[in-house]
């Protein structure tokens, strides 16, 4: 009896593991590149590839880490035309730190410009490649 329910188990398992979406995902393609506010490297950020509107596919994105970034989550990007999203903060300059005993945190603000992601005026084509795509960006103030 055991030995049945254990097959009939297995069955049913092997068989729900064939449901779901045949259709296969976008075709997607890693993309690395520098990021730069002013000439200098973006210490620390985000950046998101996000297909433009119209368009099927789910969005992209990696850290930005002493002024370099590398999508390959999943594949990569979504290959096609996407806007661009970059944000980073830096500590604020002139913001005084109270200490209530825990740990010290210190305030940050966004200091890229808003026409770089929330009103975001970047967009990159993705080209299908089999070596990585590279995407530079060099923001201004």
């Amino acid at each position: 009896m055991k030995r049945s329910l254990l097959t009939i188990i297995l069955c049913l398992c092997g068989s729900l593991a064939g449901c779901g979406s045949t259709e296969p995902g976008p075709e997607r393609t890693i993309v690395t590149g520098k990021v730069t506010f002013e000439g200098e490297p973006v210490a620390q950020g985000h950046i998101w590839f996000i297909p433009v509107s119209g368009r099927q596919g789910p969005q992209a994105g990696a850290a930005i880490i002493d002024g370099q970034y590398r999508v390959e989550n999943k594949g990569g990007v979504p290959v096609g035309d996407c806007q661009v999203k970059i944000t980073a903060e830096r500590p604020q300059a002139d913001t005084k730190i109270v200490s209530d005993g825990g740990p010290e945190e210190i305030p940050t603000a966004q200091f890229i410009p808003a026409r770089y992601n929330e009103k975001t005026e970047l967009t990159a084509q993705i080209e299908l490649r089999p070596e990585p795509v590279e995407k530079n960006f060099d923001l201004k103030p």
